[in-house]
């Protein structure tokens, strides 16, 4: 029953975005991208250090997705989280990708990280992915979700079912840090 309760979720959510006239952007979807950046660094599964070729060196937070903590000072390192951070690391490091900003959403955090999606050259879209491997959750910010949250969403119903990476054992879902 779980199962049919989050598919009807995800629905729901793509009828009400299509009927707000708000689409996928088509770089969601698995077309090539222009890539205009390399991936540096690593931080955690959601915040990566890249070198734009205009604009140098940035720190970018992942719009539409949410790892467990590994590196938040004065709290524990969160079920999956040291995994989603070998996510990225295997699937981004050195990769050149574009850096995709989202019209719903402000260009920079209060920590002054770049807000963007990270899209590989063949269109491999890391916040869908992270979702579908189970190595990161969807995640809205303060109530404004993301124009791809739909995609998001969806992979993560399909980790949710298979009990993939933060869904399966040992997490089952619950990767809150908690303070030392």
């Amino acid at each position: 029953m779980p199962t049919l309760l989050r598919r009807l979720r995800a629905a729901i959510v793509v009828a009400v975005l299509l009927s707000c006239s708000v689409l996928l952007p088509a770089s969601a979807a698995a077309d090539p991208v222009v890539t205009t950046a390399v991936v540096l660094k690593i931080v955690d599964g959601d915040t990566i250090d890249i070198r734009d070729d205009v604009r140098g060196r940035l720190r970018v937070r992942l719009l539409g997705i949410d790892t467990p903590e590994t590196k938040k000072p004065g709290y524990t390192v969160g079920c999956w989280g040291p995994e989603a951070t070998d996510f990225a690391v295997q699937t981004m490091l050195g990769q050149r990708v574009a850096l995709v900003p989202d019209p719903t959403q402000d260009r920079t955090d209060r920590y002054g990280r770049t807000l963007a999606y990270l899209v590989r050259g063949d269109g491999w879209d890391f916040s869908v992915e992270a979702a579908r491997a189970g190595a990161a959750r969807s995640y809205v910010y303060r109530g404004h979700p993301v124009a791809r949250f739909a995609a998001i969403e969806a992979a993560q119903g399909e980790a949710q079912d298979a009990g993939r990476g933060l869904w399966g054992p040992p997490c089952f879902g619950e990767t809150a840090s908690v303070p030392r």
